[in-house]
């Protein structure tokens, strides 16, 4: 079994839909919508070919430049990617996304945080073979090199908030996959919010990534042995699965949040039902 970090989440967010969708691959029983991915693939591609490929040409590239690539590589894209232009909160339509996405990256090739896509290798594949078989792999968005000799490994991010949909654990398991590869630890760790151009670090230590590591061992040994299969239905599991529609445990937690959320506390005690 091949594991890495989005089949590991899904594992510990939910066994079932760890098996539906990696072992037992159940076609989604949930229309697919990439609408809101678009934008974050869309600049993730563009600073993943200007790192590897045309920064060491051209290190600065004009609005004119990016917009013309970005577009290319949007086309491309949205040939094999399922959207739904028509969702509910699907605001901006292509040549919008396009426009977002154009203007800040422009953004970033005029300031200082352009410095964190220099002497930078992006996509990075790393592949390591278990004792018992099994791989443990990943693609490491970002490895910075820094003048002073330190390692920067960071991930690229789409959201225009801070801290919303990021784990600090998927830096741990880059670091984890850092460091057993390259027998060294990376310096630093990060996520880079593209919109809002910001670096944010985040810190570690040994002792942090010894205790994931333990952790993920354990996991990774439950995985295999497909021992554990049941639901473990919250908010944040339910949210994106592939066949919440068809899930009872699933629907079932669904509506007991939604009628818990009818409820509201006023005043010492009162208890009002929203009808």
């Amino acid at each position: 079994m091949n594991i890495n970090y989005h089949n590991w989440r899904d594992f510990v967010e939910c066994p079932k839909k760890f098996h539906m969708i990696h072992v037992e691959r159940v076609l989604p029983t949930v229309p697919v919508n990439e609408y809101f991915t678009i934008y974050g693939k869309l600049i993730q591609r563009f600073f993943e070919l200007y790192c590897n490929i045309w920064r060491f040409k051209t290190p600065y590239l004009f609005k004119e430049i990016i917009q013309e690539r970005m577009e290319k590589i949007l086309d491309g894209m949205l040939i094999t990617m399922e959207v739904n232009w028509s969702v509910p909160g699907a605001k901006l339509g292509r040549d919008k996304i396009l426009e977002k996405a154009v203007t800040d990256a422009s953004t970033i090739m005029e300031g200082p945080t352009l410095n964190y896509f220099l002497a930078t290798q992006s996509e990075v594949s790393i592949d390591l073979k278990l004792s018992d078989g099994n791989v443990i792999n990943g693609r490491i968005d970002f490895i910075h090199h820094n003048v002073d000799k330190s390692t920067l490994v960071f991930d690229g991010k789409g959201t225009s908030t801070k801290g919303k949909n990021i784990s600090r654990e998927q830096l741990l398991f880059y670091a984890l996959l850092y460091y057993l590869h390259y027998k060294s630890l990376p310096e630093h760790l990060g996520f880079f919010y593209y919109h809002l151009d910001e670096f944010e670090p985040v810190t570690y230590t040994l002792d942090m990534l010894n205790s994931f590591r333990a952790r993920l061992s354990l996991d990774i040994k439950a995985m295999v042995s497909g021992a554990r299969k049941e639901a473990t239905p919250s908010a944040k599991s339910c949210k994106h699965c592939p066949y919440l529609n068809t899930c009872m445990e699933g629907l079932k937690s669904k509506n007991e949040r939604a009628r818990r959320s009818q409820i509201n506390i006023e005043g010492e005690g009162v208890v009002v039902f929203g009808l």
